[in-house]
């Protein structure tokens, strides 16, 4: 349920950017990028893990290879597009006359080429690295899909290697990902603290409220994910809610909190629906 919820939110909302000319503005591009994102990677974790409770629990060695390849290009992207989408956010609100010239189409349509690209080429020496490694201490993977700690568990050789090179992509990438984004948000808020009117400020934050959610959600359940090492099995438990949370929730909440919260989407879906009542008269 929540699998079809997900896929269908994300559809729509895609859609109803496409139909909606008013929506053909950078933020709705970069967020239809967030929207396809979502569906892939609930598609590639969850029609796997549904089917263990039909007791189809296996996976081969290249399909598990496969999974732990896309889900890092995935994660990769999911945090590179949320920082061009705060940057954006930044743009919109520290130089709006200038947020037409700045993020045009051509721009637009680089910067989404470029993460796309990044995040293909990331995983690569990761999954060079764990394709050599020994996977002799158990078959059982204790995880819902096959990530990278469950499955260094599993390696009865020296994973020093493989530890050190995650380490300095997180340092190469993710940090000044990371930092990037908190700097546009500290500049946000300077700028809106700025406005004189109560209103004003109310109007320049709810147009990045939405992402500056989305971006929490995601960096405080990577950090619970890769970053709070489990020591007993309830902490293993608690890592795999939380990746579920990542999985599947998550990719359910972010059309709806880009829905409520954005006064242009709630317009272009009210419009849609006159417009079908219409042609169904």
């Amino acid at each position: 349920m929540a699998y079809s919820l997900c896929i269908l939110e994300n559809i729509f909302l895609m859609v109803l950017v496409c139909l909606n000319s008013q929506l053909h503005t950078p933020m709705y591009f970069f967020l239809c990028n967030l929207s396809f994102l979502d569906i892939c990677l609930t598609t590639l974790t969850q029609p796997k893990f549904l089917l263990t409770f039909l007791n189809m629990r296996s996976i081969s060695f290249h399909e598990c290879m496969g999974q732990l390849y896309l889900y890092i290009a995935l994660q990769s992207l999911e945090y590179l597009l949320l920082t061009v989408m705060s940057y954006d956010r930044y743009v919109a609100i520290c130089n709006p006359l200038h947020y037409n010239v700045i993020l045009n189409n051509k721009v637009c349509v680089i910067l989404s080429a470029v993460t796309w690209l990044i995040s293909l080429i990331d995983p690569a020496p990761i999954m060079r690295l764990m394709t050599k490694l020994p996977f002799c201490k158990s078959h059982e993977i204790d995880h819902l899909f096959c990530d990278s700690v469950p499955l260094l568990k599993l390696s009865c050789g020296s994973i020093t290697t493989v530890g050190i090179t995650i380490l300095i992509e997180i340092v190469v990438l993710a940090v000044p990902a990371f930092s990037f984004t908190l700097y546009s948000y500290i500049s946000i808020i300077s700028v809106i603290l700025k406005i004189q009117s109560a209103k004003g400020r109310l109007k320049a934050f709810s147009t990045c409220s939405s992402h500056l959610t989305v971006v929490s959600m995601l960096y405080l359940t990577l950090t619970c994910i890769y970053f709070v090492p489990p020591s007993s099995n309830s902490s293993s438990n608690n890592s795999k809610t939380v990746s579920l949370l990542n999985i599947i929730l998550i990719p359910m909440l972010n059309p709806v909190l880009y829905s409520l919260c954005n006064k242009e989407v709630k317009n272009a879906f009210l419009k849609f629906i006159k417009h079908k009542r219409i042609l169904a008269n």
